[in-house]
């Protein structure tokens, strides 16, 4: 810990120039705060930024869909007025299959049904109610996302929201439908329901894509509606900023300046200062002291509390549980130029601007857990995939195309060998696994780049480059994320406060984390004339 006498450089500093940050830091200053933004990076963005892979081939570096945006923060940013324009609205996920027999899995719930039946008549029967107790599951839970946790919602039934099944219909109005899948893995789930592999395989990926779970864990099968759920509020989905997700960044620098945020890059910050057990300000790498009364981390809760200075002011009790905090990556991006558009077998092309899973069952999903668990990773490789070129003709040349593959599941450092090598081994698996889909797609590869968990570390400025800045397990969601003492978002540092990814409701390109952290400085600070 470093003691300072404070001085009035600003009311507020937020530690790190991504979404989160970014957005809270705009909120503040709207609610008459002097507010300066520190990152540690010479580009603000964080997970979410544009780059070229070569030349004439623009994509988004590592998050390549966002949203879905939380609604109110894009009514109190008015993003659209600082230039945020989308070329793919409400994107749909499309279950890729290598004899063509695809299955779209959109809102659209015949059209779903047709697509499976070419699969199961009885699954195509069985998804239509399958969904809908999904979606109504989904409308229950959507506040909870919504709000800090300890509400209500958390409190209903029985033994409370995190404690397991529970027959009885709530107070609050939990049917017993979603009470009962609360801690059911999502494999259980699917395997009663239906027999497709196909099917199982898309659904269970989109439920568990990020954390370091397998589909048999128990409590993956709420994911699925924490999934549903984030997009009741905003029906615009997963959108695809034209530009690439840095343009979304764009328009929320934009904005912040206008509020009268002060950004400044290069800026990492060493350790906090503290002046009577109260926070002061921070020290950066460069020596340069700033000073603030408040200061909201938008890093993971482990950097934050841990690698900053502040780990001798914390109880013990807290510390075990911090460093207990499941947050190691599991994901890669790749990203490749190609010199023209694939062709996909079966797949018509008005849904190559969809997402495009490869996951073909839950053994593929089995199988690639138990390599990631051994330090390695397996050829039975599960992606998500766009192309977003096929509608933003701002990111390539005429003719050319870029794909964005999200890899799962990959360990940040490999048991055998480095990922110096590695790379190149993965990208061959993810040609070969390609290939399958899209014979010719391989051949057209102009360039590659690849990102491991570990340059998502680095990018992000964390402790583990997790996608969701922790796995969005039972026990690490709600009122336990990422613990008890702080899942309101204050600390028990007294003027330091989180914002990240790391804490309720997930991670994901949302701005839900950001705004709640704002409201719990306000809440603390009170209000400003």
């Amino acid at each position: 810990m470093r003691s300072a006498a404070p001085g009035t450089d600003y009311d507020v500093i937020v530690i790190g120039g991504g979404v989160n940050g970014l957005v809270c830091a705009t909120l503040l200053a709207h609610a008459k705060r002097r507010v300066v933004v520190l990152e540690a990076r010479d580009r603000i963005g964080g997970l979410c930024v544009s780059g070229d892979i070569s030349a004439g081939h623009r994509v988004s570096t590592i998050s390549h869909l966002v949203g879905p945006l939380d609604p109110a923060v894009m009514k109190a940013l008015r993003l659209h007025k600082h230039g945020l324009q989308f070329t793919a609205k409400k994107v749909e996920s499309v279950a890729l299959s290598p004899d063509g027999r695809h299955i779209v899995l959109g809102d659209d719930l015949r059209h779903t049904a047709q697509s499976l039946s070419a699969h199961s008549p009885a699954d195509a029967k069985a998804w239509p109610p399958f969904e809908t107790k999904l979606r109504r599951a989904a409308q229950q839970l959507h506040r909870w996302l919504h709000e800090p946790p300890g509400g209500a919602f958390e409190h209903s039934g029985r033994s409370g929201f995190f404690s397991g099944r529970n027959s009885a219909r709530s107070a609050s109005g939990i049917d017993a439908d979603f009470a009962a899948m609360l801690d059911r893995p999502i494999a259980e789930l699917l395997d009663h329901e239906f027999t497709t592999p196909l099917l199982k395989g898309a659904v269970a990926f989109d439920a568990i894509i990020g954390s370091a779970l397998p589909p048999r864990a128990m409590g993956t099968a709420f994911l699925a509606v924490l999934r549903r759920a984030m997009e009741v509020q905003n029906a615009d989905g997963h959108v695809h900023p034209q530009g690439g997700a840095g343009a979304l960044i764009a328009a929320l620098a934009r904005a912040a300046e206008a509020a009268g945020v002060q950004t400044k890059i290069n800026a990492r910050v060493s350790h906090f200062l503290f002046d009577k057990g109260h926070i002061a300000g921070v020290e950066m790498a460069s020596g340069e002291a700033v000073y603030a009364p408040t200061i909201v981390s938008s890093l993971d809760p482990v950097t934050t509390l841990l690698k900053l200075g502040a780990e001798r002011e914390l109880p013990l009790g807290l510390k075990r549980q911090l460093k207990g905090f499941r947050h190691q990556g599991c994901v890669a991006k790749v990203n490749l130029a190609l010199g023209a558009m694939p062709t996909f077998k079966g797949l018509e092309k008005r849904y190559l601007k969809d997402r495009l899973i490869i996951c073909p069952s839950l053994g593929h999903l089995d199988r690639s857990f138990a390599a990631y668990e051994q330090g390695g990773f397996s050829s039975d490789v599960a992606m998500e995939i766009t192309i977003p070129s096929t509608h933003d003709t701002t990111l390539t040349s005429s003719g050319h195309h870029v794909l964005s593959a999200t890899v799962f599941y990959l360990p940040k450092t490999l048991a055998t060998g480095s990922w110096d090598t590695g790379k190149a081994d993965l990208v061959g698996m993810i040609g070969a696994a390609l290939r399958q889909y899209a014979p010719d797609l391989p051949d057209l590869v102009l360039a590659a780049d690849v990102y491991t968990p570990a340059d998502i570390d680095v990018i992000a400025g964390g402790t583990g480059g997790h996608w969701h800045g922790g796995d969005l397990s039972l026990d690490q969601l709600g009122p336990l994320r990422p613990a008890a003492s702080l899942s309101r978002y204050a600390t028990p540092l007294a003027g330091l406060f989180l914002c990240g990814a790391g804490t309720h409701p997930c991670g994901g390109v949302t701005g839900i984390n950001a705004r709640l952290g704002a409201e719990a400085v306000l809440a603390h600070v009170g209000a400003k004339p």
